[in-house]
C-alpha cells in the first residue's frame, strides 16, 4: 500500500466528511426557515467551530484509518461514535456561550441530516476499498516472511502477494494459489523482512525499490498494518537508529502529559465518589473482607510502587498457587468483583496513584516485579515500557484486555513498545476515546 495512497484515502474522507458537513448545515437552515436561503454569515464561529470539532473528533475515534477488511459494522461505529463526541462537545459549547449558537432547530435538523449522510458516504467508500486489490512483494528471511504472511492476510485480505527468494533465479514464488500473477507486474509494495539479509535480495530490493515501489521493513509493516512492533525483531541496532520517542525526548509533552494526568485525576476522583461508595458497600456485603487491594507493580525508570484498586478477587488469592496471571474467567473473582471488572471500575483508585506521579492516564500496564523480571530475560527491549508512566488505561490494555500466556504477553508488549515509540496527546486521547467508549459498550451489554 503506498503511503501517498493512504493520504489520499485519508485526504478524500476529510474532504467528503466537511463538505457533508456544511451541506447538513446549510440544509438544516433551509428546512427551520421552511425552504428560505437565510443568510449563516453572522454564525461564523458555530460554522467554524464544527468544521473543525467534527473532523477531529472522528480522527479521534479512528474513523480516517483504512480497514477494507474490517466489517461494514465496525466501518461504521467509529464515525458515528466521533459524530456522537462532536455533537456533545459543540452542544455543551452551544450551552455555555449561547451567542455563538445557531438559530434555534437547525443544529438539530442538521445532524438529523448529517447522521444518514455520514453513514451511505463511509459505506459506499468502504465498499470501494474492499474490493480494491494491493500487489505485494515479499522479500527477506523466511521466519521472518511467516510473521508478515498472517498480518498482511488479517489486515488487507484481498491484496495479491508474492514471496521472493534467492535461490529461484529471481522468479517470485506465490505461497497462495490464487496469489499467482505476472512477474513483470508493477507491485504496490516490497515487504523486505527479517535482519542480515543476503547480497542478492538487498540488490533485487535496491533495484525494485529504484523503479519507484515503496519498501518496508518487518517493523515499519507491523506499524502500519497493525500498530504494534515485532517484538522478536527489535533489538539495539533497531533502536539506535529507530525515531519517535517523544515520551524521552520532549520536555513540553511530558509537562502537558503530567498536567492533563492531574488534572483528570482530580475531576476522575470527583465525579467517581458515588460509584466509589456504592462499589464499596457491595464488596463489604458480598464477604465482609477489604474493600482497597494494594500490590507492588513495577513503574517508571523500574521503580517499585504499589498500586491501589477495588479488591475484585477472593482472600489469599494466590496462596496456593503462588503469582499466576489473571485471566477473564477467573475462578478467583467474586461475582461482584466481575461486574467491577467489565466496567473498569476497579481501576478508579488508581488516580490516587495518578496523582502521586506514580502512573499516568496512559502508559503501559504496570506489571509485578516477579513477571518483570521473567519477560525480560525473554524479550530484549521489555525494560522500553519503564521509559514512561504505566497507565490505569493504554494500547495495550484496549487492543487485548487479558495477557494469560506466553503469547498474550508477547503481542501486549508489541503494543506497548509501539506506544512508547509513538506516544502523543492526540494518541493519548484517541486511547482515552475507546476505553470510553469499551466501558459504555460493557454497560449498554447488560
Amino acid at each position: 500500500m503506498k503511503a501517498t495512497a493512504q493520504v489520499k484515502t485519508k485526504l478524500a474522507f476529510l474532504s467528503g466528511d466537511l463538505i457533508l458537513l456544511a451541506l447538513s448545515l446549510l440544509l438544516g437552515n433551509m428546512i427551520r426557515y421552511s425552504g428560505e436561503l437565510i443568510s449563516l454569515a453572522d454564525k461564523g464561529v458555530a460554522i467554524f467551530l464544527c468544521l473543525t470539532v467534527y473532523p477531529l473528533c472522528l480522527y479521534l475515534t479512528r474513523a480516517y484509518e483504512l480497514q477494507p477488511e474490517a466489517s461494514s459494522a465496525e466501518n461504521l461505529r467509529r464515525p458515528l461514535l466521533g459524530w456522537l463526541t462532536a455533537t456533545a462537545v459543540v452542544s455543551v459549547f452551544f450551552y455555555f456561550a449561547p451567542v455563538y449558537r445557531f438559530a434555534r432547530g437547525v443544529f438539530a435538523f442538521a445532524n438529523l441530516l448529517y447522521v444518514p449522510f455520514l453513514t451511505l458516504w463511509r459505506l459506499w467508500y468502504f465498499l470501494r476499498l474492499r474490493d480494491r486489490s494491493l500487489s505485494i512483494l515479499l522479500m527477506g528471511n523466511p521466519s521472518a516472511m511467516e510473521l508478515v504472511r498472517p498480518l498482511i492476510r488479517e489486515f488487507s485480505p484481498s491484496s495479491k502477494v508474492q514471496i521472493w527468494f534467492p535461490d529461484t533465479a529471481g522468479t517470485p514464488v506465490p505461497f497462495e494459489p490464487n496469489g499467482v500473477h505476472d512477474t513483470t507486474e508493477n507491485f504496490d509494495l516490497l515487504v523486505l523482512a527479517g535482519h542480515s539479509l543476503d547480497a542478492p535480495t538487498l540488490r533485487k530490493a535496491a533495484m525494485i525499490r529504484l523503479q519507484g515501489v515503496p519498501v518496508w521493513n518487518l517493523t515499519r509493516t507491523f506499524s502500519e498494518f497493525s500498530e504494534r512492533l515485532p517484538a522478536r525483531y527489535v533489538d539495539e541496532r533497531w533502536l539506535a537508529t529507530a525515531e519517535g520517542f517523544p515520551s524521552i525526548t520532549e520536555q513540553s509533552f511530558l509537562v502537558l502529559k503530567r498536567a492533563l494526568d492531574v488534572t483528570l485525576a482530580l475531576a476522575g476522583l470527583l465525579v467517581s465518589i458515588p460509584v466509589l461508595i456504592v462499589s464499596a458497600i457491595a464488596i463489604k456485603l458480598h464477604d465482609g473482607s477489604a474493600i482497597i487491594y494494594s500490590q507492588e507493580r513495577v513503574g517508571a525508570r523500574g521503580k517499585p510502587f504499589r498500586i491501589h484498586k477495588l479488591r475484585t478477587m477472593i482472600q489469599q488469592a494466590e496462596e496456593d498457587s503462588g503469582p499466576v496471571w489473571a485471566s477473564p474467567d477467573d475462578r478467583r473473582i467474586t461475582p461482584v468483583g466481575r461486574w467491577l471488572r467489565r466496567l473498569r471500575i476497579d481501576e478508579i483508585p488508581q488516580m490516587w496513584n495518578v496523582l502521586k506521579g506514580e502512573m499516568s492516564f496512559v502508559g503501559p500496564r504496570p506489571e509485578r516485579p516477579v513477571f518483570v523480571e521473567e519477560l525480560q530475560r525473554k524479550y530484549a527491549l521489555y525494560s522500553l515500557r519503564h521509559l514512561v508512566r504505566p497507565g490505569i488505561t493504554g494500547w495495550a490494555q484496549i487492543r487485548c484486555p487479558y495477557a494469560a500466556n506466553e503469547e498474550d504477553n508477547l503481542l501486549k508488549l508489541e503494543y506497548d513498545l509501539y506506544y512508547v515509540q509513538n506516544a502523543s496527546l492526540l494518541f493519548d486521547l484517541r486511547i482515552v476515546l475507546k476505553t470510553f467508549s469499551i466501558v459504555i459498550s460493557a454497560w449498554g451489554s447488560r
